[in-house]
């Protein structure tokens, strides 16, 4: 319990820093954030207008895929705000210039620090409106939601947070040995967009690619069925041990990076 204290406490200073480095250019911080307000609402709209053509996309409703859209875009800004840079993009450049080396030598978990040293307070702006967007579906949507399913889509949307963690860390790694995977970052990062659209738009290979090969249906479509109370028992526990497997093959190749490190001492 103290140690977890321990590093409430140091996450909460990563917290503060992050939000003196935003706040120090206050024009482009409010700039940046109603970009990205208005790229929500352009995507908001775009589903807007295939619904007046269309009633369904598959098995999903307006409403079914307007959740959809919030709750990945919530994964999606809760992942930015906290490890997405810091392991792509960040973690890289600590091992080409060496500055990993001091990190090594804090008196704190390494993983924990490069997963969490720059806190993006930017996109914590950002997440608030998606957190009330996502309070509007739940009062759209037309039926009871019980306190057990917002339980399990709640749990869901932490393993979706979790597999993500996973999937960036194991990226990340491949810079012990090439010094960068900005570009592998880069493709995973456009390819993670799919996660937001109901996969009923795909049928055959690509849609076997996205739920067996490359889980998207993780981040969002598993926790809205589970809102929905659509999701089968099967599915539910598939996305826990894929998660479960992917962290601690993630873990296993972090230690085999570190032993693979040179350090700008050696």
């Amino acid at each position: 319990m103290l140690k977890m204290r321990r590093y409430l406490k140091v996450f909460c200073i990563f917290i503060k820093i992050g939000l003196v480095r935003q706040m120090a250019y206050r024009p482009h911080f409010f700039m940046m954030i109603l970009g990205k307000l208005t790229r929500l609402v352009l995507i908001f709209l775009f589903f807007q207008a295939i619904f007046l053509k269309v009633d369904r996309i598959g098995q999903w409703s307006f409403n079914e895929v307007l959740l959809l859209f919030a709750t990945f875009h919530i994964v999606d800004f809760l992942m930015s705000i906290t490890f997405q840079r810091n392991l792509s993009f960040f973690l890289p450049n600590l091992i080409k210039t060496g500055q990993l080396d001091s990190r090594m030598l804090m008196p704190i978990n390494l993983l924990f620090m490069i997963s969490f040293e720059n806190i993006d307070l930017m996109d914590f702006f950002s997440f608030l409106p998606s957190l009330g967007f996502l309070g509007y579906v739940f009062y759209r949507l037309d039926f009871a939601v019980s306190w057990t399913q917002i339980v399990i889509y709640f749990t869901l949307v932490l393993n979706a947070l979790l597999f993500l963690y996973a999937m960036v860390l194991v990226i990340a790694i491949v810079s012990f040995w090439t010094t960068q995977s900005y570009g592998l970052a880069r493709i995973f990062d456009n390819l993670l967009k799919i996660g937001r659209y109901p996969l009923d738009i795909f049928e055959g290979f690509w849609k076997i690619v996205f739920i067996y090969f490359l889980p998207l249906v993780l981040i969002a479509q598993i926790p809205s069925e589970a809102l929905l109370n659509t999701l089968s028992l099967w599915f539910a526990l598939y996305s826990f041990c894929v998660t479960i497997i992917l962290m601690i093959t993630a873990l296993y190749f972090w230690k085999i990076g570190l032993k693979n490190y040179l350090s700008s001492s050696s």
